[in-house]
Order: C-alpha cells, then sequence, then structure tokens
C-alpha cells in the first residue's frame, strides 16, 4: 500500500512540474534560445525564399552541410514548393553561405544540385563563393538552365548541398537559399514600370551605424541579427516585377578610412528575399573630403540588376509593392564609424549639402 501510494506521488509530482513548464536536466533548450527564422512567404509561384530575413534572430541555430565523400543520400536538403503551372526553361538557386569557424570563404569546397518534383536530378556542380580573389559571393548563384526544359513548375523542388573533400576542416553553414524558375517572372510580361521612394529626415533611422561582428564570418547575419542593425523602410504601391533596384545613400566616414570600412547594407524585399552588398570605393557616386571635423561625406549609389546572359539579381522577380527594408551595419569593431547622414556630397561646391542626401530607393521592371 505504502509502495502504491509513493508511486502516486511521483506521478503527480511529474504532472506538476509540467504544468509549471519545468525542464528535466536531459532536456536541451538550446533551441528555445537559439531559435530558426520564420520560412519566407512566396515572392511569386516562381520565386521564393527560404528563410524570411527580418526575422533571423541575433543569434541562430547552425544548419549544417555534410561533408566528405561517403554520403549516400547524406546531404543537406532545401525544399521550395513552387506554382504557376509554367513550362520550365531555366532553374536558379542563390545561396547565401558561411564558412566553417575561422576559415575564409576561399578554403570552401561546395557542390550544389537541383531535384525536380518528379525526382529528375541535375548533376553536381560547384558553388562558386568567390567572385574575385578578395570579395566575397554572398549572393552565390549555381544556374541549371536545361535540365529542366520542359517541365511543369509546379510542386516540390529540392536544392541539396555538401562538401565532397574530406579534409577535417568543418562544416559550411547554409544560412538562407532562393529558388527562381524561369527568373522568377511569369510568361507575357511588357511594359517597363518604374517607382522612386525616399526616407525622410523626419522618418527615417539616421546616425551611427552599428558595429557587429560575425561569429562564423563577418557578414554572418544569423550571429549579429537583424536587431543589431539599423533599419529603414520604404513602402511601395506600383504592383510589377522587379528587374532592377538602385539604392543610394550617404554617410559620413573617418577620412583616414574613407571608403574602406566594414559598412554593409542589407536590402530584404517584402517576401523577406534578400541581397547584400558593401560600401566600396567603386560605388561612390560623390565625395567631400577633409570636412574640418576630419571626416569624408560620401554619397554612395548601388545598382542591383541582372545580366542578360549571365548571373541573375537574387531580387530578379520580386513584386515591387509592400515594405523593402534597408539594414546597415559594420562587421569590424574598430570605433572607425560610419554615420548614415541626409546630407549629400557635392564635389562641384567642395560642401555638404544638408537634407538632399536622404535614402532613396528606386525599383524598375516589367509588369
Amino acid at each position: 500500500m505504502r509502495k502504491d501510494t509513493l508511486i502516486l506521488l511521483l506521478v503527480l509530482t511529474v504532472f506538476a512540474l509540467m504544468g509549471a513548464d519545468c525542464r528535466a536536466p536531459w532536456e536541451d533548450d538550446d533551441v528555445k534560445d537559439r531559435p530558426l527564422p520564420d520560412r519566407a512567404f512566396a515572392s511569386s509561384p516562381l520565386l521564393r525564399a527560404y528563410y524570411d530575413t527580418r526575422t533571423i534572430p541575433e543569434e541562430m541555430r547552425d544548419l549544417k552541410i555534410p561533408e566528405g565523400t561517403d554520403f549516400d543520400d547524406d546531404e543537406l536538403t532545401i525544399q521550395f514548393q513552387m506554382g504557376g503551372s509554367a513550362t520550365v526553361d531555366e532553374v536558379r538557386t542563390h545561396l547565401y553561405i558561411m564558412p566553417p569557424l575561422g576559415k575564409e570563404m576561399n578554403e570552401v569546397e561546395l557542390i550544389c544540385r537541383c531535384v525536380a518534383p518528379d525526382g529528375t536530378a541535375s548533376a553536381w556542380k560547384g558553388v562558386n563563393l568567390m567572385l574575385t580573389a578578395e570579395a566575397e559571393n554572398l549572393q552565390a548563384e549555381v544556374g541549371f538552365l536545361f535540365e529542366f526544359d520542359g517541365m511543369i513548375s509546379d510542386g516540390n523542388w529540392r536544392i541539396q548541398l555538401k562538401d565532397y573533400l574530406d579534409d577535417k576542416d568543418g562544416r559550411c553553414v547554409m544560412r538562407n537559399a532562393s529558388l527562381h524558375i524561369n527568373r522568377g517572372e511569369a510568361a507575357g510580361l511588357g511594359g517597363a514600370p518604374n517607382e522612386n521612394q525616399t526616407v525622410s529626415a523626419a522618418a527615417g533611422n539616421y546616425g551611427l551605424v552599428p558595429e557587429a561582428t560575425g561569429k562564423r564570418f563577418k557578414m554572418d547575419i544569423g550571429w549579429f541579427g537583424e536587431k543589431r542593425m539599423l533599419r529603414n523602410d520604404f513602402t511601395f504601391t506600383t504592383s510589377f516585377f522587379v528587374q532592377t533596384a538602385v539604392l543610394e545613400l550617404s554617410v559620413y566616414e573617418p577620412t583616414d578610412a574613407s571608403g574602406s570600412t566594414e559598412s554593409w547594407y542589407v536590402l530584404v524585399a517584402p517576401s523577406g528575399n534578400w541581397h547584400i552588398g558593401l560600401l566600396t570605393n567603386d560605388d561612390i557616386i560623390e565625395t567631400v573630403s577633409d570636412i574640418s571635423t576630419g571626416l569624408d561625406l560620401l554619397t554612395f549609389q548601388f545598382t542591383i540588376a541582372s545580366t542578360p546572359t549571365g548571373p541573375l539579381s537574387n531580387l530578379n522577380g520580386e513584386p515591387s509593392s509592400g515594405t523593402w527594408t534597408v539594414y546597415m551595419v559594420d562587421t569590424l569593431k574598430d570605433n572607425l564609424y560610419s554615420t548614415l547622414t541626409t546630407d549629400r556630397a557635392d564635389s562641384a561646391g567642395g560642401a555638404p549639402v544638408p537634407n538632399t542626401g536622404v535614402l532613396s530607393l528606386a525599383l524598375s521592371g516589367v509588369s
């Protein structure tokens, strides 16, 4: 009888702990502390990002890519539910990959393939994570331009990733991916619509660009997250499919670091799809140097567009209507800050022009 009473008390205690949301010692609360972002909404039936970049947490769980040659279907698989009932003439994926901790992009050996809804698989192809010897490719494209011709776009498409070289240098991490079928655009489009929006001094968040170092790599948005970034929103009302985006912004930078800080921007479409860029000398259109405060005023213009027969912009095919967001962050903690400003550089006059350098975003495409 006494034994039955003890068992009953034990059962009641367990239920009480569960009701109080207590965790047993062996339960891992890592998932709660380091969540995954929300899945992105489909931009269109022919274009979808995997994660909504706006919801990426300050420190997210890793989705690691297998390493080595002994796989037997052991690869990271990313799934995209597509629609549109379109006849396929090309498929492209854009990948946002972080190298293993302590490694550089040029030390990574990744391959990728695409699997159609009916199981047809492409060959494995290399993932180019470097644009040049010193420039990382944070929207690495892998194209499948003929393998799925004539198929119908509807169904569950899969992108698979693995590191074919078993060199024990660690496992890469998939932070985000997107899939384009037929450039993300429906057939029969025409016209050349466009819209331009600005963020006024009163409505915008202007000021210091935060410094926040990535854990795995300098531009690892899975580490410092959108909450540590300077955010500004644009609202577009015209509806068309985007082919080109032009972003203009002005910053003050220390003269001894002018145009060479590690300041980045992330342009996020209403769906959560993304484009990432670095503020470099190549994108400066106006400069006022050696201001008395020891700062240079730099006005940048970034043109995000696709080439006619080459790589596709990750934002190609995005619907224009809705809220577009620009996040800014400096990924080097050296106290050489960029300051987002509403002043604009005027090289001809040799002085800043107040309140004329507000953030602007122009979208153009087809409808």
